[in-house]
């Protein structure tokens, strides 16, 4: 019988040529996995600090609000906004960690030390 598989498909032909030398510069990181993680990590800071900033700010609205019944819904409205937005990002932190958890992916050993191309 005639062997069928063409000789480009032999397992002796496989050639490795690496990666290319601009692969892997992701903004300075040299895996998408620490971009991502710390762009996470700053993403939720940052949302962390604009909580306190406004919640802070509705809290000294309601203090000079001086019993006006408009900028008193106006504190309110903001607290409320306040707290509504920081429940956002929680949800969307768990969502976050059970999407990771779920695909079994763990951002701390998905690089390795090799260089690239390596």
């Amino acid at each position: 019988m005639m062997n069928l598989i063409p000789k480009i498909f032999a397992a002796d032909n496989i050639v490795d040529i690496g990666a290319p030398a601009t692969a892997g510069n992701f903004f300075g990181f040299t895996c998408i996995a620490n971009l991502v993680s710390n762009a996470v990590s700053v993403v939720f800071i940052i949302s962390a600090i604009a909580f306190f900033v406004i919640l802070v700010m509705g809290g000294v609205q309601w203090l000079t609000s001086g019993g006006d019944k408009v900028k008193l819904q106006a504190a309110q409205t903001s607290i409320t906004n306040a707290v509504i937005g920081l429940a956002i990002v929680a949800a969307s932190y768990a969502i976050y960690t059970l999407v990771l958890s779920f695909f079994g992916i763990d951002l701390s050993t998905l690089c390795t030390n090799n260089p690239v191309g390596g």
